[in-house]
């Protein structure tokens, strides 16, 4: 690929147009590995000059100003010419960079483009085409959009453009809570990490259930208040939370609370990702789903009065509790997490192989734990959207199961659902995972591999439970795009039930779960 960094002041002069411009993010990514040595770039050594580096490798150059050199990138003081650009300046619908470009609305929608009558037009037919109603546009709601789209729009498509890559405030205030111990109700207090300051209205939460569970699992589950943090360490959380509040309150494209009562499934136009790595820093991204209508739906949790807490459920065992503010005048009650690890910047991209290539070994929306959260009605906090990450430490497969006879299944959409088959207890149990994932996988390939309950199942759903997926219920026993068989604790783990326990467990249809947890 041909690239060049020129002075901004000389773009013109050069005759270089934006649509060979690379957008400040990227060009900062490329300049970024021309300096660390990773290819040549013509221009570099007169960006180096500018800051008395000429000549220099990347091992003279003091961080302070390669620092400042990609500060200048940014900006856009520096641009990138590239013969073809990931996101170029002439496709910047949003006007993000419209202190380059000279763009401050969107055109498209400020000066919609005329159509020219062509002079052969007979007036009877201008005529004809003026009495055609205009078709009716019908846009969808969502929960989250980026805040630079007009009233009513949740697409750039709409104006021409394709979806820009920005920061995650694009689409929202967001705050980022970590937890390192646990309250004398063996909860994981969460704290915040990175953010603007709190509603004071939002009071305090805590990490319940399976991820307060197996954060003690290092002391035999005889840890009390505050002893993750022994066995956690400073450097690890034993879960993370970020929350998002959408930026565009009174857009008529948003849902109604009436809207968000009703629904057990809501649209968003950003999935965020969150996690922390193996040397204890932390990775953030996300995804706009405007190119992938397969990623943008995701479930409506709400609160439920669970004695004195009110507790959203999340599935897996996982729960937030959260216990409102007695002064909602007053400050958060969330404080600030001691010895927080550096909080990472968050940037949304576009569904690209190069966003992906950007991000190094992504994962994919399907397998973010996110929901849009919902608080109740006079709580005073506005619903959230919510997505979390949770160390899920290994566990060890007991019980015994139960003798089946008959369709298996046939039982799955009613009650508590039907238990485990003794003959797949006897092929799981003792054997230890480091997550309730890979225990659920390890349990449909151990259905699988049993001859008379495969037997039981269509060619389709032995392949999905041979890859550890679950099969697919029947649509009448589906609830949007929940169409798999789930497992079901009896005894919900936030309530001391056995994650691991097969004799704790049922097989349920979507719609027989959700009714469960009413």
């Amino acid at each position: 690929m041909w690239e060049r960094l020129i002075r901004r002041q000389d773009r013109e002069r050069l005759g270089i147009g934006f649509e060979k411009i690379e957008s400040p993010f990227f060009a900062e990514f490329h300049v970024r590995r021309s300096l660390a040595g990773y290819g040549g770039m013509f221009g570099l050594n007169e960006l180096k000059a500018e800051f008395g580096c000429y000549g220099r490798d990347a091992h003279n150059i003091p961080e302070s100003h390669i620092r400042k050199m990609l500060e200048a990138v940014e900006r856009g003081d520096w641009l990138l010419v590239l013969d073809r650009p990931i996101s170029p300046l002439s496709r910047d619908t949003a006007n993000r960079w419209w202190a380059i470009t000279g763009k401050r609305v969107l055109e498209s929608v400020s000066h919609p483009p005329r159509v020219q009558e062509s002079a052969s037009l007979r007036r009877a037919e201008v005529l004809e085409v003026s009495r055609q109603p205009a078709p009716e546009k019908h846009y969808h709601c969502t929960f989250t959009k980026p805040r630079t789209l007009p009233d009513g729009a949740i697409d750039y498509t709409e104006f021409g453009g394709p979806v820009p890559t920005c920061g995650v405030a694009e689409y929202g205030t967001f705050a980022l809570l970590g937890g390192d111990e646990t309250n004398p109700a063996g909860n994981i207090v969460l704290k915040q990490i990175r953010g603007n300051p709190l509603p004071a209205a939002l009071g305090t939460l805590a990490l319940g259930g399976t991820a307060a569970a197996t954060a003690g699992v290092a002391c035999g589950g005889l840890c009390g208040a505050g002893a993750v943090a022994s066995t956690v360490g400073a450097s690890a959380l034993a879960g993370l939370v970020g929350l998002l509040w959408p930026s565009s309150l009174g857009d008529s494209s948003l849902y109604t609370d009436e809207q968000l009562d009703s629904l057990k499934q809501g649209r968003t136009r950003i999935r965020l990702h969150i996690e922390q790595q193996a040397d204890g820093t932390l990775k953030g991204y996300g995804y706009n789903t405007q190119q992938r209508p397969d990623w943008e739906m995701i479930p409506v949790v709400q609160f439920k009065a669970r004695g004195a807490e009110q507790v959203a459920d999340f599935g897996d065992g996982v729960t937030l509790i959260w216990t409102p503010a007695v002064d909602p005048s007053a400050t958060s009650g969330i404080p600030p997490l001691e010895g927080r690890p550096q909080a990472p910047k968050i940037w949304i991209y576009p569904p690209t192989e190069q966003a992906d290539n950007l991000i190094v070994n992504p994962i994919h929306p399907p397998e973010y734990k996110d929901f849009i959260l919902v608080f109740p009605a006079g709580s005073g906090v506005r619903p959230l959207y919510v997505v979390m990450s949770v160390r899920l430490d290994p566990g060890t497969v007991t019980g015994l199961g139960e003798d089946i006879s008959g369709i298996w299944l046939s039982g799955a959409g009613v009650g508590l659902g039907v238990p485990v088959p003794a003959r797949v207890a006897d092929r799981l149990r003792g054997k230890s995972f480091t997550s309730f994932d890979k225990f659920r996988k390890a349990f449909w390939m151990a259905v699988v591999n049993d001859p008379e309950l495969s037997s039981q199942f269509s060619l389709k759903n032995i392949d999905r439970m041979r890859d550890g997926f679950a099969p697919t219920a029947r649509y009448a026993d589906a609830v949007g795009r929940r169409k798999v068989f789930e497992l079901h604790h009896v005894e919900w783990i936030s309530e001391g039930g056995k994650v691991y326990d097969v004799d704790n467990m049922r097989v349920n249809t979507p719609k027989n779960h959700i009714a469960i947890h009413r």
